[in-house]
């Protein structure tokens, strides 16, 4: 899957190379999928794609059944989606020393726009919306973490994952932790803030809980980010919420230890390339200090790169 999701990028980039050079001029009829995929030797499903990847840069218009045509702003569009090529578009998890590394590294990552966490983050990138997601993620049967599930959701293609760091997640409390809670088991009954169905954090609070057998109250908070979680239990709206130290200590929370796990980049083929930046980045010994300084990473194998097994 992530082999055609390139050769559909490949195909639009040409139709782009055409309306920049004026052979497509606004207006102008683009050659239909079955047209498109028979002058360029590509599977229609792959032309098809590409015609997506065109008409939501803007580069053409018309709707999905009805005959695409060079947009009136498509020349403009084409610039941008040709200047951005060497852009890596990033989705999938939240995490605040990601933050930090994407303000460090600048205009060569752009956080797409989306659902946040580790599911939807590799659903984008096996459709091709993204070069590549942050996930942190284990299979509640097999132990296996990034790997499964970089391989089962991109169709069994050889996925990359790059290594950025360990973190530490645990409960996050009220400062002086009046509940005395001490583990899982105590969120029995808790009012409990929550991040959305399909985070990392959402599964892995749901394992726990039910390997615990506790049951919190239904009513809680949902929240956005690890900082949402945090701000929630500071602010008294709940009990406890699951999220990483760096935030608990940012808000002066107790926090309780939970579990450490690997947090990473699955990577598109096309896109591996493009990680330099960001790696040189990461290999700083300033933002390795900055990352540390938040609390619970672990940099110890930061920018190591490898094929998911």
């Amino acid at each position: 899957m992530a082999q055609l999701t390139q050769k559909a990028h490949d195909v639009a980039e040409m139709v782009a190379a055409d309306v920049l050079a004026g052979r497509l001029a606004p207006g102008d009829p683009v050659p239909s999928v079955r047209t498109l995929a028979r002058q360029l030797g590509c599977a229609p499903g792959t032309a098809a794609r590409a015609h997506g990847i065109l008409r939501e840069a803007g580069v053409i218009g018309g709707g999905s059944r009805s005959r695409a045509s060079v947009a009136d702003e498509g020349v403009a569009a084409a610039l941008v989606m040709g200047a951005n090529a060497d852009v890596v578009r990033l989705s999938g998890s939240d995490d605040p020393a990601l933050d930090l590394l994407l303000s460090a590294t600048g205009a060569g990552v752009e956080r797409v726009a989306g659902a946040r966490g580790s599911v939807a983050g590799l659903g984008m990138l096996a459709q091709g919306a993204v070069d590549a997601a942050a996930v942190h993620l284990r299979d509640a049967v097999t132990g296996g973490g990034n790997d499964v599930f970089a391989r089962r959701l991109l169709g069994g293609d050889p996925a990359r994952l790059v290594h950025l760091w360990r973190r530490e997640q645990g409960i996050v409390v009220p400062k002086g932790n009046s509940s005395d809670i001490r583990g899982i088991a105590d969120l029995d009954g808790a009012r409990l803030a929550w991040r959305p169905p399909g985070t990392g954090s959402r599964l892995l609070l749901n394992r726990l809980l039910r390997e615990a057998g506790a049951v919190p109250a239904p009513e809680g908070e949902m929240c956005d980010s690890h900082f949402g979680v945090a701000v929630a239990v500071a602010a008294g709206a709940v009990d406890a919420g699951l999220a990483v130290r760096a935030v608990a200590e940012a808000v002066d929370a107790d926090f309780i230890p939970v579990a450490w796990e690997d947090f990473e980049l699955a990577v598109s083929p096309r896109a591996v390339g493009l990680l330099g930046p960001l790696l040189d980045v990461l290999a700083t010994t300033s933002v390795h200090q900055r990352v540390t300084a938040l609390g619970g990473y672990d940099l110890n194998r930061s920018g190591e790169s490898r094929v998911a097994a």
